[in-house]
């Protein structure tokens, strides 16, 4: 029998309640006979659920940080054995990854890996002793592992320049064209540029900098920013010193029709952040047909390609404001990229085509 671990650091309540999330299980299941996943318990205990084909196996969390499961995950030991594991997706090489690779060499059982952040590549490439010593680590996992999952070339490239090529397997961001079927189809402007972005307000977006570019530039805009987060007072702060507040419009969270409608109004998308992994929003915002303006971070240019489906730049005021004025004026470069941005979406990052190749290079590990 197939019978597949998904090893998550993640917390969760249950099968219902986890949405989206769900929906990649789904998925993902449907190359084995049984799904597992090991997941943490927000209600800090052992738990059980099961639909269909899917079993969620939560532990105890302990404690709200991730970190904890580096030392929990080895609990999968036992469900290897109860369950008659025979391949293994790691979601995180640092969250579960040594307990995976143990099991690996221990039951000789295939494990994928997966890389979704920058963060993986800091601590390798980090100077700082202690540091440095987990990044041996984590390439050591890496290396043993029968898989990584690379979410786009440029992701790949950088992973080839710690030695590990062989293993890898790109397997991209994917978008459920169902839910994104409306595209922007009318590329004019009125007098007030539009302007949306979706993330976390947190330092790493560069929202705060991002509101104050924007006031400098001489443009008339209308940001909208949504995600909610730690920063959210910190921007209404700003906001009002500024005098924006008919001009930025802070959301915390809208539902999946509200989000496509308020992004398909917009004149363009824009990512400001400092430090990224790989946002599926953008893929996202390209889905909806929306021009792109995107800082150059983190692994950003794998899918952002400069010129081509959007306008990839440095994380400095200049070169944002620069990019931004070039899209404002000219409705036919936002069209030529944003129409080749929802190409690309179609061909490489739809729903069933990203989870055809997902589920082959797990079972044929």
């Amino acid at each position: 029998m197939n019978n597949l671990l998904h090893v998550s650091a993640n917390q969760f309540s249950d099968i219902e309640s986890s949405g989206h999330t769900y929906k990649i299980w789904r998925e993902l299941s449907k190359g084995f006979d049984n799904y597992y996943i090991l997941g943490r318990s927000r209600n800090n205990k052992f738990e059980k659920y099961k639909k269909d084909n899917i079993t969620l196996i939560l532990i105890p969390k302990i404690i709200d940080k991730s970190s904890i499961f580096i030392l929990s995950s080895f609990v999968i030991f036992y469900y290897v054995s109860k369950y008659k594991i025979s391949h293994i997706l790691c979601q995180s090489a640092i969250f579960g990854g040594a307990a995976c690779i143990l099991v690996q060499k221990i039951y000789k059982i295939p494990v994928m890996v997966e890389i979704h952040g920058e963060e993986y590549f800091r601590i390798m490439e980090s100077p700082k002793k202690i540091i440095k010593f987990f990044g041996i680590f984590l390439k050591k996992i890496y290396l043993n592992a029968n898989k990584v999952r690379s979410l786009n070339d440029f992701m790949t490239e950088k992973l080839k320049i710690h030695g590990i090529v062989e293993n890898v397997v790109e397997i991209y961001n994917r978008v459920d064209l169902e839910l994104f079927n409306e595209v922007k189809q009318d590329f004019k402007r009125g007098n007030v540029v539009k302007i949306a972005s979706v993330g976390r307000f947190v330092k790493e977006k560069n929202y705060e900098n991002l509101i104050l570019f924007l006031k400098n530039s001489g443009i008339k805009f209308h940001l909208t920013l949504i995600g909610g987060g730690l920063l959210k007072e910190n921007y209404n702060t700003l906001i009002k010193k500024l005098n924006l507040e008919n001009d930025v419009l802070l959301l915390d969270w809208v539902k999946q029709e509200e989000f496509i409608d308020i992004l398909i109004s917009c004149d363009l998308y824009i990512q400001s952040s400092i430090s990224e992994g790989m946002p599926r929003t953008i893929v996202e915002a390209m889905a909806l047909q929306l021009p792109i303006v995107s800082t150059n971070v983190g692994s950003i240019s794998g899918v952002v390609k400069n010129e081509v489906n959007g306008l990839l730049v440095e994380p400095n005021e200049i070169a944002i404001i620069d990019a931004v004025k070039k899209m404002v004026n000219s409705e036919s470069l936002r069209e030529s990229l944003a129409k080749q941005g929802r190409k690309d979406v179609v061909e490489k990052y739809e729903w069933n085509k990203v989870f055809y190749k997902y589920r082959w290079e797990i079972i044929s590990m």
